[in-house]
C-alpha cells in the first residue's frame, strides 16, 4: 500500500513538472483510504469474489490481520488510522492472522505450522549451498562494483 501511494505521488510530481511552466502539486488525488480499500474490498471486487471475501461479513471467507504495537512510538497518538497503516505499520506489528476463519499467528507469534521444521530445512539448505559452492558463498555476496560504468538512464529530468 505504501508503495502504491508512494509511486502515484511521484508520478503527480514528475507530471507536473513536465508542464510549462512547471507546477506544484498541492492536492494529491490517490488517499491512503483508496489503497487501504484497493487492498481489501478492490481485490476482491477486482476477481471477482466480492461476494465471498474482502470484507468482515457473516458468510464470507475471513482473512483478518489485526495491527498493535504499544511499545512503538508511532502509533500514538493514532490520529488517522488509514495513514497509520499505510505509512507506519511494519510486520512487527503484526499481532494476530486468521486465514479462512483460523487463527495462525497470535500476539505476535506464529501459532499454526511447524515453524522449527521450516527454519530446519531452510539452515540445512544453506549449509549445503555453502559446501557446494565453497569460497564462491560469500564472495557472491559482495560483487564487484564497476569503477567507471556509467548505465543509460530513461528517467532522467529533463528541461
Amino acid at each position: 500500500m505504501r508503495a502504491t501511494v508512494n509511486a502515484d505521488r511521484a508520478l503527480e510530481h514528475y507530471l507536473a513538472h513536465q508542464l510549462e511552466p512547471a507546477e506544484t502539486v498541492t492536492h494529491v488525488k490517490l488517499r491512503v483510504e483508496d489503497v487501504v480499500h484497493m487492498a481489501t474490498r478492490g481485490g476482491a471486487h477486482a476477481i471477482g469474489k466480492d461476494d465471498e471475501i474482502g470484507s468482515l461479513e457473516k458468510g464470507k471467507l475471513a482473512d483478518v490481520v489485526l495491527l498493535k504495537n504499544d511499545d512503538s512510538p508511532t502509533w500514538a497518538p493514532l490520529i488517522n488510522p488509514y495513514g497509520q497503516i499505510v505509512y507506519q505499520a511494519q510486520r512487527g506489528d503484526v499481532h494476530t492472522v486468521l486465514v479462512g476463519g483460523e487463527v495462525v499467528k497470535s500476539e505476535g507469534k506464529l501459532v499454526a505450522g511447524d515453524l522449527k521444521g521450516v527454519k530446519a530445512k531452510l539452515e540445512s539448505t544453506v549449509a549445503y549451498l555453502e559446501r557446494e559452492v565453497g569460497d564462491d558463498w560469500i564472495s557472491g555476496q559482495f560483487p564487484e562494483i564497476p569503477e567507471a560504468e556509467v548505465l543509460y538512464n530513461p528517467y532522467q529530468y529533463k528541461k
